[in-house]
């Protein structure tokens, strides 16, 4: 005879299914978005991945994540008498700090350390990150190299295009570079950039990140913009639409 469906739904089967495939399905997008290219570039070349853009692969990991989170809080409900038994003595069953406690906090704390003080290797993998999302390695995506050759000709169309009176005046007169965002701007960190301008720090980073740029207040305006292979002048008008 073959086996009745009318057995109960196995809800520890289900949770424990589901945080292997969330786990999978997030490893999946996280290494895809590790290697994509910023926002603006994926949206300027119609970067894809297995037909997915980059907002599709974002819905993606966000929403496995999400799964995975929940699931993971039902799994440890299921397991909870299991693992109750890492916090306690083998030899008392009383609970006390055991040394798989200490080795995990100290991994921890070397990779948070590691990371916020951008020290070698967690800065160097960034780093890496970087160079084969800008200077990239041909592929992963349509059209990488021409989404920065077309970044540039828009800014030399700029340059070009730019009344050359205004030009040598921002070159000659004092602080019309700093009211324009032309000439001394590029010099300027992120925090003096906004002190200058009024605006808030938290707020502008919170702006270039969604946009895709990698940024801290101690870059200069000039590191940033070279990031994404862009004038300056550009982070001002993001920062400040007024000034278009």
């Amino acid at each position: 005879m073959t086996e009745t469906t009318g057995k109960s739904f196995n809800y520890r089967a289900f949770v424990s299914v589901f945080v292997g495939v969330s786990f999978l399905l997030m490893t999946v997008s996280g290494l895809v978005l590790f290697f994509a290219p910023s926002c603006r570039i994926a949206r300027d070349t119609s970067w894809t991945v297995m037909g997915y853009d980059k907002d599709q692969w974002v819905a993606l990991h966000v929403w496995f994540s999400i799964g995975f989170v929940v699931t993971s809080i039902f799994h440890i409900y299921f397991n909870w008498t299991a693992l109750m038994t890492y916090f306690k003595s083998k030899i008392t069953k009383s609970f006390t700090f055991r040394p798989e406690w200490i080795a995990v906090l100290v991994i921890c704390g070397v990779v948070y350390a590691g990371t916020t003080l951008a020290v070698p290797p967690f800065s160097s993998l960034m780093a890496w990150q970087e160079t084969f999302k800008h200077e990239g390695l041909g592929g992963g995506g349509h059209g990488r190299g021409r989404g920065r050759e077309a970044r540039e000709q828009m800014i030399v169309s700029d340059v070009n295009e730019q009344p050359q009176a205004a030009v040598h005046e921002e070159e000659h007169t004092p602080g019309a570079g700093r009211n324009r965002g032309g000439y001394g701007m590029g010099q300027k960190t992120l925090k003096q950039f906004c002190d200058e301008e009024g605006i808030e720090l938290s707020s502008a980073i919170s702006l270039l990140k969604k946009e895709g740029y990698t940024v801290r207040e101690t870059m200069t305006m000039r590191e940033i913009a070279d990031s994404e292979g862009i004038h300056p002048r550009e982070l001002r008008t993001l920062l400040q639409p007024e000034h278009q």
